[in-house]
């Protein structure tokens, strides 16, 4: 069995391959992008003795922290040359972690650095929609739309935030009541909610403002996004 201190220095490799991330937590790695924490997190399979690496967000516009880092807007699995899920021993050689680390550089990458391209971002969300999981699942989808507005609320550009809003109207009209309402309410309810949080701009801004500067939040690295 892999030893804490052997876990520490994989780790640890993984840390310093991406230097625009900061230590949150032994085996994750984030920063700051304006209104959200993005980074890699190395989450272990079941049994322990492998794991693989995800590309995580979380909000920065809820209450408070403790709401916003206890459930992301996303999740991504990485992916080798072969396509499939990255699943890396604890034991691999230097090599395979350096290779593991090589394609999640080539998948998010671009999204792990000082600036980062709003297009880039969006597109990353793009690929999330093509989950099966995420198909399913309006939950897992309203989280997605919500991180698009908020992101294009922030941005400020009417005509972006107009095509979001459209983007929202076409998916939601799609959803399966049951499959929704159990958590977030009746689907009008939730787009008249979150289109209304656009008429309040400066308290999101606050909230978020507020967030940053709070906790473990506020000693990790800020980029920004590029529109």
């Amino acid at each position: 069995m892999t030893s804490a201190k052997e876990k520490k220095e994989i780790y640890k490799l993984w840390g310093e391959a991406f230097p625009h991330l900061s230590t949150f937590s032994p085996s994750a790695f984030y920063m700051t992008l304006d209104i959200a924490v993005i980074g890699i997190k190395l989450i272990p399979n079941v049994g322990g003795e492998d794991y693989r690496p995800h590309f995580m967000c979380y909000p920065l516009w809820r209450e408070n922290n403790k709401a916003n880092m206890s459930e992301s807007v996303f999740m991504q699995q990485m992916y080798n040359a072969k396509n499939l899920q990255m699943d890396i021993p604890y034991t691999a050689n230097l090599e395979t972690i350096k290779k593991s680390i090589d394609y999640t550089k080539k998948q998010i990458g671009e999204c792990v650095q000082e600036y980062v391209a709003v297009k880039d971002i969006f597109e990353i969300l793009k690929g999330i929609f093509s989950y099966i999981l995420v198909k399913s699942s309006p939950i897992l989808q309203s989280n997605l739309l919500e991180y698009e507005l908020m992101t294009a609320s922030y941005i400020n550009n009417p005509s972006f935030i107009n095509e979001v809003k459209q983007e929202i109207n076409r998916i939601s009209k799609d959803w399966d009541p049951k499959f929704f309402e159990w958590k977030n309410g009746k689907i009008e309810d939730w787009r008249k909610q979150l289109f209304d949080r656009l008429d309040d701009r400066d308290a999101f801004l606050e909230q978020v403002q507020k967030n940053l500067c709070e906790g473990k939040i506020a000693k990790l690295p800020r980029s920004h996004m590029v529109y």
